[in-house]
């Protein structure tokens, strides 16, 4: 990787990106403490612990929601952070109190998302029972809470009947959901590593995967189909051996198929709805993606961080 370019993301992640892709990408890359992020996040969280305000850039409901609460948690795993940190307490209560008995499930879509600029399909209309964002959060809850908790029981529920569905469906799953089951099985890894179903489970995933990822590569930043960093976030992951490959051949591409600016365009659209609005998160989404593809390839190995001799991080090739 040329460190010139990986420079010029660096400084267009700070020009597109809120504070907190800044804080964000100064954990990862400079030696910036976790509690700037927590920090950074915190300001969108609500007084109920849920987190909204437009943390997810397509949702500008400002009312707290789970979808927007497992961007939150998205990010938390990117980080060391305290069990014990009050925010995380807040937010495991919102999510107790945020849980449908009923259907079992953490809702995807809220009413009010009509009141305020948003894509799309964060349009109100009736869930299907699915696992977006459920598996998600029913994953990060068994990880990080005390199993006394009342969340915990909800998302033990939660996880086994997404096991039960990854390992008996013979249809594909949708590319989000899919990402969210995975979420959930590399949480519960430690949890459930005697569970025959889960260990039946991981194979079933790597299947998944495969029947849903768009084996042409030109297609990948020219339109809005299943790469491989849709679904694989990190590494060491579930998957991420199988398809190592597949991923440095993105991470290679990615570096090929940038703007002007050197970061990426997004490949989806809001529509004629909202222009200002949809403008302005498209900007913000600039900035979360050059931040996911840095990420992406520290994990990968592609650029490696040394000490300097005041013990400062520093990219090398």
């Amino acid at each position: 990787m040329d460190l010139k370019e990986i420079q010029r993301i660096i400084n267009m992640i700070y020009h597109h990106g809120r504070p907190l892709e800044e804080a964000r990408v100064k954990h990862l890359l400079f030696g910036g403490e976790s509690k700037n992020v927590i920090h950074e996040l915190k300001k969108f969280q609500n007084p109920d612990g849920g987190f909204a305000h437009s943390l997810e850039p397509d949702l500008w409901n400002p009312n707290s929601s789970p979808i927007q609460s497992f961007v939150a948690i998205t990010i938390l795993r990117e980080i060391e952070f305290d069990v014990n940190e009050p925010m995380v307490n807040l937010l495991v209560n919102y999510l107790e109190e945020s849980f449908d008995e009923e259907n079992m499930r953490w809702p995807l879509l809220y009413k009010s998302n009509d009141d305020f600029p948003h894509a799309p399909w964060w349009s109100y209309r009736d869930d299907e029972k699915g696992f977006n964002p459920s598996a998600t959060i029913a994953g990060f809850i068994l990880k990080y809470t005390n199993p006394l908790n009342k969340a915990f029981k909800f998302a033990n529920k939660v996880a086994r009947q997404a096991i039960d569905f990854i390992n008996t469906t013979t249809e594909n799953i949708e590319v989000h959901e899919l990402k969210c089951l995975l979420d959930m099985m590399n949480d519960v890894s430690e949890l459930f590593k005697n569970y025959p179903a889960y260990k039946e489970a991981k194979t079933k995933m790597i299947l998944h995967i495969d029947n849903i990822l768009e084996k042409d590569s030109s297609k990948w930043f020219t339109d809005y189909v299943v790469k491989p960093s849709a679904l694989i976030k990190t590494h060491p992951s579930l998957g991420s051996d199988v398809f190592f490959d597949q991923m440095l051949i993105e991470l290679d591409l990615a570096m090929q198929h940038r703007n002007d600016e050197g970061i990426w365009d997004i490949t989806w659209s809001w529509g004629d709805q909202y222009p200002g609005a949809a403008k302005e998160a498209a900007f913000i989404w600039q900035g979360i993606i050059a931040f996911e593809y840095l990420y992406l390839m520290i994990k990968f190995g592609l650029l490696k961080l040394e000490k300097t001799e005041d013990n400062q991080p520093i990219l090398i090739d």
